[in-house]
């Protein structure tokens, strides 16, 4: 079984040049990190550290992005959220999984898109799942324990 990449502030090289026919205008840079740093600065987007500060999150300290105090621009204490989401699953995580900034925002667009689907079962009111009970039972009386049946996560389902 392969592994998956921990996620850190390093940018892989495939990054660097990305295909135009990925890129709506087809306009460089190609890159994705300076497409992004880009966007940071063109729509005036918050730095990491205003977004955690919002979200009562500590923000990450000074120290914990002193590779780019090198620059002379402050990025160190404002740093672009593409940026400080990555270097904050880093260190928050051990690149695991996204840290509280980043998971929270990840979050909120899933929600929100889920509040916005008509469909949603969030915009349902009185939806329930409609399968049937683990062992037996009326399908409506659904639990959770159904649905990690379902889903073969629990310990009956793995043999545990």
């Amino acid at each position: 079984m392969k592994r998956n990449k921990r996620i850190d502030a390093r940018v892989s090289t495939p990054l660097f040049t990305l295909p135009l026919g990925a890129i709506p205008s087809a306009d460089p840079p190609t890159s994705l990190a300076a497409r992004n740093l880009l966007r940071h600065i063109t729509w005036s987007l918050p730095s990491g550290q205003d977004i955690a500060r919002r979200m009562r999150v500590t923000p990450l300290a000074a120290g914990d992005l002193s590779e780019l105090a090198g620059y002379g621009l402050g990025l160190d204490t404002s740093t672009p959220l593409w940026f400080y989401i990555l270097k904050e699953a880093q260190l928050v995580t051990d690149g695991l999984t996204l840290g509280p900034v980043g998971g929270r925002i990840v979050a909120e667009v899933f929600i929100g898109l889920l509040q916005r689907d008509p469909r949603s079962f969030l915009t349902r009111l009185f939806w329930r799942p409609n399968l049937p009970r683990f062992g037996g039972g009326r399908t409506g009386d659904f639990r959770m324990v159904d649905l990690l049946a379902f889903a073969g996560v629990d310990p009956a389902s793995r043999g545990q």
